[in-house]
């Protein structure tokens, strides 16, 4: 794993398998065939920037696939804070790998995950 995400080993919560679910259904016909992957996702890491990225993994393995990424989603939204951020939902060796988080502008303070409401296309 990268220096800028430090491991856990949990289970999505459900804001953030809402968040992964909602990419899935909104996004590319290929992002839609990704679907039935989100039950069998856990957390296996998470950035340590004060982001709210996310590492995920199926089946109970301890870290997700390395190989280079294919976009499925990518949306801007915001926060409860008001901060705009971008979500890119990856893809690695054909399973969902990650949900990126990201601020647009800079930011010093931690931040959440985007409301649903406030996504839209790239």
């Amino acid at each position: 794993m990268s220096s800028f995400i430090r491991p856990q080993r949990r289970p999505l919560t459900q804001e953030e398998r809402a968040l992964l679910e909602w990419p899935i259904a909104n996004g590319s016909a290929d992002a839609k065939e990704y679907s039935p992957q989100v039950e069998q996702l856990s957390v296996v890491g998470a950035c340590t920037c004060g982001c709210p990225t996310i590492d995920v993994a199926r089946g109970g393995r301890e870290q997700h696939k390395t190989a280079p990424s294919k976009i499925l989603a990518d949306f801007l939204g915001r926060t409860p804070e008001g901060l705009e951020v971008g979500v890119v939902l990856h893809a690695r060796e054909g399973e969902i790998s990650e949900l990126e988080v990201y601020a647009t502008t800079a930011v010093k303070e931690s931040f959440r995950l985007p409301l649903i409401e406030s996504l839209k296309q790239f």
